[in-house]
C-alpha cells in the first residue's frame, strides 16, 4: 500500500485515556492525550500480569456426571460441580479479585505553549505534538520498549510521573499490593510498581541530548540496569522507519464512496499492525492498551468465545499472516499446553486433548470462574483452531499446517469426539452451551423462566464439529497423512445444526428445545453462516431453517448488541446475499460505539438505539469508558467482506455493497489458496479483475452478484485479468 504523506490528527485537548493517539509495538502501549500545556503518556505493558486467583482444575471432574447433574429447569448443579474441581480462590476481605492485567500509569510533560493537536504519519508510525510554539516528536521502537521523545524546540520544561498508584490505591491496597518505589533522580522521572507474586513494571523517562526517552520493562526487582538504549537515536529511528515501510508494503488498498470508511480501514490497519506485532505479546481484549484510572475491564484478559477470534481473523484477508503467530506462540507454551491438556484430563480422562476456556490469561488459567458458561464452550478451541486452519488456507504454508495447525486441531477435536454421545441413532453433545445464551438472563422452557445456559446439541457446537472435520480431513489428505475415521463419521452422523419449529416455521434453534426468545448479542446459533460457512453443504431443508432463523433474529432485534456484535451481524448478512443493510448497520455503529478518536466503545455513547449495559452506559465517560480491541478488527474485517468474502469456497465481489455505491475498488485482497485478488466496480458493473496465484491453484470466481460462478487454474507466479 502506497499511503504516501497520509496521517491521522486529533484536536487538543483530548481528556480521556481512550479518546488518546495510540502507539504500540506488541508490548509496551501508549495513549496520547492532554490539555493546555498538560502532555500525557499514558502507558502499560501487555506483559504484565497478576495471576493471582486464576483458576484450573485441580482433581476430575467428569463429564459424565456432568450428564448426569443437567436438569432442563437448572444449570447451577453443572456449574456448581466444575467450581468444586477446580483451584480454590484465596480470600482477599471481600475484594473479588481475579487474574489480571497490571494498569502502567502515565508520564506527564510539562510545556512551555499550549497544545494544538497530534498527528499521526502513518507512512513512518511516529507521532507530532504540535503547538503554539514547535513540535515535539514521538518514535516507539519495534521489540524493543522504548519511545523517544524527541524536543529540538525545547518546549518540555518539566516531567512528573504518575504510577496507576496514584489513582487506583485503594483497590491495589486492599489485593496485597505495595505501593510504588520512586525511581525519580536528576535527569529523570520513573517508578517501579512491584506485583505481589509476579513481575511488576518498571517505567522511566530520563532526559537525553534529543529530548527524553521513556523505557518500559517487566521486572522482578526494579533493577535499572537492565535498561538501555537511552542515546541511540538515529538506529531507533531506522528502525521504526524501515518496519512501517515494510508494514505498508504489504496491505490491501480499500475504497468505497462514503469516504469516512477508507480512513476508518486505514486506521484499523495502523492499529492492527501495533497490537499484533511479530515478536510481541499476544493481543487480549483491549490490545496492548489500558486505563490506569479504572480496575480493568474483564481483566482486559483473553476471551476465546468470540473477542480473540474477531481479533485476529484480520490477519488473513490483508495478508498479515505473521501477525497471529504471537497468538499462536502463546497458546503452545508449555504451560498453557498444560493446562489446556489438564483441562481436557480432568472433564475426558484423556490425554491428548485440548480444552481452552473461555476468558484466560497467558498461561490458559480461567480468570473469571470455571462454570458451565467457561468450560463447556467447545468452540472457544474450535474457532481458535479455525485461525489455525485459516492461516494454512490463506498463507500456504504447509510446513505450518503439518507442525502447528494440524495438532492443535486435533487436541480440540479429541475434546468433542470424548463429549459425543450416542442419542436416537445418531452422535449428539449432551450438555454444552451456546456463547453466553442464558448466562445473564433467565430462558424460557415449557413456558416457565428457568435458570439455565445449558442444553443439548447447541446449534452453535454442531457447526463448529462440521468445520473442524472438514479442516482435519482436507489437511489430512493434504499431507498425505491418514485420517482419524472418526472424523468422516462425525460428518456423517451429525446434524449441522438443531431444528425448533414445524412446518414453514421450522428453523435454527439454540439447543434442543431452546429458541431465541430474546434479542442476544452473541450471533452464535448461526455460525454455519459465519464463521463457519457450511453454505456449501446444507440441503434444501437446512436453508429454509438458516432464513427462518434469520428473519426470527432480525425480528428479535438489536437491543442488546455491544460494539463487536453489529460487524458480526453485517458478516452474516453479506453472506446471505443481503446488500443494502450491511452498510446500514455500519452507519448506526459508527454513531453508537466509535468514540472521539474512533477507538470503538464497548458501552454504547448514548441512549435510544441499544440498552446494553444501561446503567454503566449512562456512567461518566472520564471514568467508565471501556475499549475493546475486537470492534475495531471485526469491523475491519466486514469491510473487506463487502468487497470481497468467501462463500461455499467461492469468492464473491462486490456481493454485499448497496446499489449506490456504483464505484468501489480493492487491491491486493488475499484469499484462500494464496491468490491475491483486486478488482474495480464502475457504473454498477465489475469492470476490472485481476488474481495472482503465487502458488498457483484453482479459485472459483463470481464477479458480481447474480454473475455466474467461474473456475479457473494458474500455474505458480501466474497472473490472470478476469475482466
Amino acid at each position: 500500500m502506497e499511503i504516501g504523506s497520509r496521517d491521522f490528527r486529533l484536536d487538543f485537548p483530548i481528556r480521556r485515556v481512550h479518546c488518546g493517539m495510540p502507539m504500540a509495538n506488541g508490548d509496551l502501549g501508549v495513549l496520547i492525550i492532554g490539555e493546555g500545556r498538560r502532555l500525557e503518556i499514558v502507558l502499560c505493558l501487555a506483559s504484565c500480569w497478576d495471576h493471582r486467583n486464576s483458576q484450573r482444575f485441580e482433581k476430575p471432574c467428569p463429564y459424565d456426571e456432568l450428564i448426569a447433574a443437567w436438569t432442563p429447569e437448572d444449570a447451577s448443579p453443572v456449574s456448581r460441580r466444575l467450581i468444586e474441581a477446580s483451584t480454590p480462590l484465596n480470600d482477599f476481605g471481600g475484594v473479588f479479585w481475579r487474574g489480571t492485567r497490571v494498569p502502567g500509569g502515565r508520564f506527564v510533560l510539562h510545556l512551555e505553549a499550549d497544545l494544538k493537536h497530534v498527528r499521526l504519519a502513518y507512512g513512518t508510525g511516529m507521532v507530532a505534538i504540535v503547538t503554539t510554539a514547535g513540535e515535539v516528536h514521538l518514535g516507539l521502537t519495534p521489540g524493543h520498549n522504548r519511545l523517544y521523545v524527541l524536543d529540538p524546540c525545547r518546549l518540555v520544561a518539566s516531567t512528573t510521573a504518575e504510577p496507576m498508584w496514584s489513582r487506583l490505591s485503594a483497590l491495589f491496597e486492599s489485593v496485597g499490593y505495595q505501593p510504588p518505589t520512586d525511581k525519580s533522580s536528576p535527569g529523570q522521572v520513573g517508578w517501579f510498581q512491584p506485583c505481589p507474586e509476579d513481575p511488576g513494571t518498571l517505567a522511566i523517562l530520563r532526559q537525553t541530548n534529543y529530548g527524553f526517552c521513556l523505557a518500559a520493562e517487566r521486572s522482578s526487582g526494579g533493577d535499572e540496569q537492565s535498561l538501555d538504549g537511552w542515546e541511540d537515536w538515529p538506529a531507533a529511528q531506522q528502525s521504526i522507519a524501515s518496519w512501517w515501510a515494510d508494514f505498508w508494503r504489504r496491505q490491501p488498498t480499500f475504497t468505497v464512496p462514503e469516504t469516512f470508511w477508507n480512513d476508518f480501514f486505514l486506521l484499523a490497519l495502523y492499529k492492527f499492525g501495533c497490537a499484533t506485532m511479530p515478536g510481541g505479546w499476544a493481543a487480549s481484549l483491549q490490545g496492548p492498551w489500558l486505563e490506569d484510572y479504572q480496575r480493568p475491564p474483564w481483566s482486559c484478559d483473553y476471551h476465546f468465545n468470540v473477542n480473540i477470534q474477531l481479533i485476529y481473523t484480520l490477519a488473513f484477508a490483508t495478508g498479515n499472516f505473521q501477525h497471529a503467530l504471537p497468538l499462536f506462540d502463546m497458546l503452545e507454551q508449555e504451560e498453557f499446553q498444560a493446562t489446556m491438556r489438564g483441562n481436557a484430563k480432568a472433564l475426558f480422562g484423556i490425554d491428548d486433548g485440548l480444552l481452552l476456556p473461555h476468558a484466560v490469561d497467558d498461561r490458559g488459567w480461567q480468570v473469571g470462574g470455571m462454570g458451565a458458561g467457561a468450560t463447556l464452550d467447545f468452540v472457544c478451541g474450535g474457532w481458535t483452531a479455525m485461525l489455525y486452519w485459516n492461516y494454512y488456507r490463506y498463507s500456504g504454508d504447509r510446513e505450518f499446517l503439518r507442525c502447528r495447525a494440524m495438532p492443535f486441531m486435533r487436541g480440540v477435536m479429541r475434546v468433542y469426539q470424548s463429549a459425543l454421545r450416542e442419542h436416537e441413532g445418531r452422535l449428539s453433545l449432551p450438555v454444552s452451551i451456546s456463547a453466553e445464551y442464558g448466562c445473564s438472563f433467565k430462558v424460557r422452557h415449557h413456558g416457565r423462566l428457568v435458570n439455565q445456559n445449558t442444553g443439548r446439541d447447541p446449534s452453535y457446537q454442531l457447526a463448529c464439529m462440521h468445520v473442524l472435520a472438514n479442516a482435519l480431513l482436507e489437511g489430512s489428505e493434504l499431507l498425505g497423512e491418514k485420517p482419524d475415521p472418526f472424523w468422516q463419521e462425525l460428518k456423517e452422523r451429525l446434524p449441522h445444526f438443531t431444528f425448533i419449529g414445524e412446518g414453514t416455521e421450522r428453523r435454527v434453534a439454540i439447543w434442543e428445545g431452546q429458541d431465541l426468545d430474546v434479542c442476544h448479542r452473541h450471533h452464535s446459533h448461526l455460525a454455519m453462516v459465519y464463521p463457519f460457512d457450511l453454505s456449501g453443504e446444507l440441503n434444501e431443508e437446512e436453508q429454509a431453517a438458516v432464513s427462518a432463523a434469520i428473519d426470527l433474529w432480525i425480528l428479535r432485534g438489536m437491543g442488546q448488541w455491544s460494539e463487536w456484535c453489529y460487524p458480526w451481524a453485517i458478516q452474516i448478512q453479506a453472506r446471505r446475499g443481503f446488500q443494502d443493510s450491511p452498510i446500514l448497520l455500519f452507519r448506526l455503529w459508527k454513531e453508537i460505539f466509535l468514540n472521539e478518536s474512533l477507538a470503538t466503545a464497548y458501552l454504547p455513547r448514548f441512549q435510544g438505539l441499544t440498552a446494553h449495559r444501561k446503567d454503566d452506559m449512562l456512567k461518566p465517560k472520564e471514568t467508565h469508558e471501556v475499549m475493546q480491541l475486537d470492534g475495531t478488527m471485526a469491523a475491519a474485517t466486514a469491510l473487506l467482506d463487502l468487497l470481497i468474502h468467501e462463500r461455499a469456497g467461492v469468492a464473491h465481489l462486490f456481493a454485499a455493497i448497496p446499489e449506490t455505491w456504483s464505484e468501489a475498488e480493492f487491491r491486493d485482497v488475499v484469499f484462500p489458496g494464496a491468490f491475491r485478488v483486486s478488482a474495480r466496480r464502475a457504473g454498477g458493473k465489475t469492470v476490472f479483475c485481476q488474481v495472482e496465484a503465487p502458488q498457483g491453484g484453482t479459485l472459483r470466481i463470481c464477479l458480481a452478484p447474480g454473475a455466474e460462478i467461474r473456475t479457473v487454474t494458474m500455474k505458480p507466479g501466474e497472473q490472470l485479468r478476469l475482466a
